[in-house]
């Protein structure tokens, strides 16, 4: 499929599910000013797009297990974006030479497989600031827009052991996995319904 097509299907198909201008708006509101931030399976990028037009003070490296990652960044923003392609997040943390400010893991948790969710968290924990900041973006259960993300991810996208992580459930594999934190519900569920953000700060 062409560029501009292929970039046009997944605006259409991301308007059912989420408003990303809502989410870099949440997001941009909460990161430390010039902020180095790990970006996880940040995907084509277009989030960032967002994101980066509301905080051009940030700089951003996106880690991705797929062959692709980022092919929508928008040129005026690609000298603030490093790409990590086919690279897990405990690959990646041999090759970092100095910790990250925050990270963001958008519509990542209900890919994890169950059994790797606890060692996923602590893996990105660990290559943060000991006062650094996890933003974590994922989908409710028990809504009908919640049911249709699981329908096309199983079979559309081919993800047939995708699982949704709630907002409680997120909180507890936190408990497990994470130093001592705080945590905090980022207002995008009362905007983008059933999206959420929780947020976890280490700074205590």
């Amino acid at each position: 499929m062409p560029y501009s097509l292929e970039r046009r299907a997944a605006k259409i198909y991301r308007f059912v599910f989420v408003d990303l201008s809502k989410v870099a708006k949440h997001f941009a509101r909460v990161l430390p000013a010039n902020a180095k931030v790990l970006d996880i399976g940040g995907g084509d990028g277009e989030l960032l797009n967002h994101l980066l037009t509301l905080r051009p003070d940030l700089n951003l490296t996106m880690v991705d297990i797929a062959a692709s990652v980022g092919r929508f960044v928008e040129p005026q923003h690609l000298g603030r974006v490093s790409f990590c392609p086919k690279t897990s997040i405990q690959e990646h943390l041999g090759s970092i030479a100095e910790p990250y400010d925050a990270a963001i893991i958008s519509d990542v948790m209900h890919h994890i497989p169950g059994t790797l969710r606890l060692d996923f968290l602590a893996s990105i924990s660990a290559a943060l600031r000991s006062d650094g900041m996890m933003l974590i973006k994922d989908i409710e259960p028990g809504h009908v827009i919640s049911k249709l993300s699981l329908f096309a991810d199983k079979y559309i996208s081919g993800d047939r052991g995708v699982a949704l992580v709630s907002r409680k459930e997120l909180c507890e594999l936190a408990s497990q996995s994470l130093p001592k934190h705080q945590v905090s519900e980022i207002d995008l569920y009362t905007e983008n319904r059933p999206n959420y953000i929780m947020g976890f700060t280490f700074d205590i």
